[in-house]
């Protein structure tokens, strides 16, 4: 088994906004020559989170978020930002093949900034390991 890990970089805006990843990923996963394998996908930080999900259903998703977990109401300033990358996740592990992530067509992989915040340098670190 061999492994590769990579570092992507985004500048983001927020609160809520989705960045596309999946097409940056596979790029990394071909790089690593690898076959196939796993690919765990990791947000750096305590407010962003990695979202999987098929594209036309980001926005349902959206709202459900918004509505379990409100902005306002909280004693910490961006408690909720907190809260909803703890309830997504700011780690996904997904398997590949051939370069590309085995997930349903339409399936996208988003980077989620929770945050108000503009041009914000965000981290995102790919640990592919495989065969």
């Amino acid at each position: 088994m061999k492994a590769c890990l990579r570092r992507l970089e985004l500048l983001t805006y927020g609160p809520m906004n989705y960045f596309p990843l999946r097409t940056r990923i596979e790029s990394e996963v071909s790089k690593c020559g690898l076959s196939q394998g796993l690919v765990t996908i990791h947000a750096r930080g305590a407010t962003p989170a990695i979202v999987i999900i098929y594209s036309r259903d980001l926005e349902g998703f959206d709202e459900a978020l918004k509505k379990m977990i409100p902005v306002v109401g909280w004693r910490h300033g961006n408690a909720y930002a907190h809260l909803r990358s703890t309830v997504v996740s700011t780690t996904k592990t997904v398997p590949f093949k051939e370069d590309k992530l085995m997930l349903p067509s339409g399936y996208e992989v988003y980077f989620l900034e929770t945050r108000p915040v503009y041009n914000h340098r965000r981290i995102v670190h790919l640990y592919i390991r495989g065969i």
